[in-house]
């Protein structure tokens, strides 16, 4: 008399989809504790960590349109300096809450950077021709 008879189940109908409210419950419980990880990892994290990615987001802001803009020379090659060394500071502050993963491209970046601190105009110019030919190829390749 009371088991069975229902097509519905005590079902709930989420995107064209029947789900039982346990799983709805379980899902609910898992977006929190992982919410909470993230909560936890944020305030762990030293506040040198987050002076740091606000740093790095200030050298993103302040150079970005410089670097994207028509500058040359000198000019350009502090603005791809300042802006590697930002994006390294922020990929770092990301590493400590998304995972170690994210310390290759800020070590990637800031090694990519270093060069253009002892010859500027020079790595500066090899990178900007190294990036033309690479969007080139790029191009050439989806084109076709």
């Amino acid at each position: 008399m009371y088991g069975g008879g229902s097509t519905n189940g005590g079902s709930t109908k989420f995107g064209g989809w029947r789900i039982k409210p346990l799983y709805l419950y379980i899902a609910a419980l898992i977006a929190v504790l992982v919410a909470i990880f993230f909560v936890m990892r944020f305030l762990n994290t030293g506040l040198v960590m987050h002076f740091g990615a606000y740093a790095g987001v200030l050298l993103l802001i302040g150079n970005v349109r410089e670097l994207i803009g028509s500058s040359y020379g000198e000019r350009g090659s502090t603005a791809l300096l300042n802006v590697m060394v930002g994006g390294g500071l922020v990929f770092a502050w990301l590493a400590q809450f998304l995972g170690p993963l994210l310390w290759i491209p800020a070590l990637l970046l800031l090694a990519i950077a270093t060069p253009l601190i002892f010859g500027r105009a020079s790595v500066y110019k090899g990178y900007i021709s190294a990036a033309r030919g690479a969007a080139d190829t790029v191009r050439r390749t989806l084109v076709r």
